[in-house]
C-alpha cells in the first residue's frame, strides 16, 4: 500500500481507538451502574434514529467519496446540494418516530429519542467527513470525532460516578456529534469554502443524487434494518432487559471493526479511480488484507471474550459471554462484505445491491423469527451470522459474471501480494 494511503488508515484507526477505549471502560461501566433495561432503552432509541439517518444520507456518502476522488469541485458543489437534501429528509422522516414513541413508549424513551434525533441531524448535517477521507485527510476528522468523544465519555462517567438521572446521559448522545460537526465545519471553512451549482444547475444536480442515491440509500436502509432486525425481534418477543445483553454482546463482538474499515475506505480512494483489470487485482490484495485482520480478531475474542463481558459489565450481563464467539464471526463476514460492496459501487451495481438487500431482509425477517422463538438470545446471534454470511457469499456471485468470487478466489493465491 501506498505511503498516503497507509497514513489516512493509520489516523482512521487512531480515532477508533479512542472509541474503543470509550466503549471498553465507559459504556461498560455506564451499561453496570445503570442496568441492562436502561442501556437497552438507550439502544433501542438509537437503533430507530440511526435508520432515520441513514433514509436522510439517502446514499450520498458513497456518492460524494466518489465525486471527490475523481474531482473536487464537482464534488464540492454535489456537497452543498447534498446537505440541503438531508436536512429535509430528517426532519420529514423524525416526525413520526418522535411521534410514534411519545405515543406508545414510557418517558425515558422519549428523552433518549430527542437525544438520538439531535446526534442524527448533526451526522446528516457532517459533509466535511467524507471530504476529508477522499482527499485522505482523515487527521483532521480523528481530531474532531476524537474530542467529541472524550468529552461524551466523560459525562457518561460522570453520571453513572455521582449515580444522577440516567436520563441525563441524553447529554452525552448529544455531545459525541455535536462536537466533531462544529470542529469539522470550522477547520473546513478556514481552508476553503462550498460554493453551490448556480441555480439554473441547482436542479441538475439534485436530480442527480436523486437518480443516483435512491439505489444506495433503499439498499442502505435495508442494511440498517437488517441489522437491526435482531434488536427489534429482541425488544418484541423479549424485553429490553434482553436487548441490553445482546447489545453488549455486540459492542465487544464489533468493537475491532474499525481496523479493517479504515484500510477499506483508504485503499478505495484509489480503486476507485482504476481501470476494471487493475481494480480486481487491487480488491483481492485489499481483501486478503481484510480476512486476515479479521480472522485474527476472531480468535482474540473467541479466547477472552466472555471474560471481557464478565469483567468490564458485571454479573448481570453472563448471558452476554455465550454470544460474543457467534456475533464477532458475522463480524468477520461483515468486514470483507464491505469490500464487496464498494466494489460493486464502482462498477454501478446500485440496482443489483437494492435487489440483493430487500432479498437479506425478507430472508432476515424469517430467521430472526424462527432463530428468536425458538432459542432466545443465542437465537437472535445464530441470525446475524447467517445473513452476513450469505451476503458475502451466495448473494454476491450473480453480480457481473461472478466477479466478487473471482475477487474472493484470488485473494488466496500467494501471487496476488507479489
Amino acid at each position: 500500500m501506498k505511503h498516503s494511503v497507509m497514513s489516512n488508515a493509520a489516523w482512521m484507526m487512531s480515532e477508533k481507538i479512542v472509541s474503543v477505549f470509550g466503549v471498553i471502560f465507559v459504556t461498560s461501566y455506564v451499561a453496570k451502574s445503570f442496568g441492562p433495561t436502561v442501556f437497552g432503552q438507550i439502544a433501542f432509541s438509537a437503533s430507530l434514529f440511526s435508520i432515520v439517518q441513514t433514509v436522510a444520507i439517502f446514499g450520498t456518502e458513497t456518492i460524494l467519496f466518489k465525486s471527490i476522488s475523481k474531482s473536487v469541485p464537482k464534488g464540492m458543489r454535489l456537497m452543498a446540494v447534498a446537505k440541503q437534501l438531508r436536512m429535509a429528509l430528517l426532519l420529514i422522516l423524525s416526525l413520526p418516530v418522535l411521534l410514534y414513541v411519545w405515543l406508545t413508549m414510557r418517558e425515558n424513551f422519549m428523552v433518549f429519542a430527542i437525544a438520538s434525533f439531535l446526534s442524527a441531524m448533526f451526522v446528516t448535517q457532517d459533509i466535511f467527513s467524507v471530504y476529508n477521507n477522499a482527499r485522505l485527510a482523515s487527521r483532521m476528522n480523528t481530531v474532531a470525532n476524537a474530542t467529541g468523544m472524550i468529552l461524551s465519555f466523560a459525562i457518561s462517567f460522570t453520571i453513572a460516578w455521582m449515580k444522577l438521572s440516567p436520563l441525563l446521559l441524553s447529554l452525552s448522545i448529544v455531545a459525541v456529534t455535536l462536537v466533531p460537526y462544529l470542529i469539522k465545519r470550522g477547520m473546513f471553512y478556514q481552508a476553503q469554502s462550498i460554493t453551490p451549482p448556480p441555480r439554473r444547475k441547482h436542479k441538475t444536480y439534485l436530480r442527480y443524487l436523486l437518480h443516483a442515491g435512491l439505489p444506495l440509500a433503499i439498499s442502505s436502509v435495508f442494511i440498517s434494518i437488517q441489522v437491526k432486525l435482531a434488536q427489534f425481534f429482541l425488544v418484541g418477543v423479549g424485553s429490553a432487559h434482553e436487548l441490553g445483553l445482546f447489545t453488549a454482546a455486540n459492542t465487544i463482538s464489533a468493537s475491532w471493526i474499525f481496523i479493517p474499515v479504515a484500510i477499506i475506505t483508504s485503499c478505495f480512494t484509489e480503486i476507485f479511480r482504476a481501470r476494471s483489470d487493475v481494480a480486481i487485482q487491487l480488491a483481492s490484495r485489499l481483501y486478503g488484507y481484510v480476512m486476515a485482520v479479521s480472522f485474527l480478531m476472531l480468535i482474540f475474542i473467541a479466547l477472552f471474550g466472555d471474560r471481557i463481558i464478565s469483567v468490564l459489565f458485571g454479573h448481570d450481563y453472563t448471558q452476554s459471554g455465550n454470544l460474543v464467539t457467534l456475533l464477532s464471526l458475522a463480524t468477520c463476514f461483515s468486514a470483507m462484505g464491505t469490500v464487496a460492496y464498494r466494489y460493486m459501487v464502482k462498477e454501478g451495481g446500485f440496482n443489483y445491491l437494492l435487489v440483493k438487500i430487500i432479498l437479506l431482509v425478507v430472508i432476515s425477517v424469517a430467521t430472526n423469527w424462527f432463530f428468536i422463538r425458538s432459542w432466545g438470545l443465542t437465537g437472535a446471534a445464530w441470525s446475524v451470522l447467517v445473513t452476513e454470511l450469505l451476503s458475502l457469499t451466495v448473494m454476491n456471485y450473480f453480480f457481473k459474471n461472478a466477479v466478487i468470487l473471482k475477487i474472493q478466489l484470488s485473494s488466496l493465491n500467494y501471487k496476488t501480494y507479489k
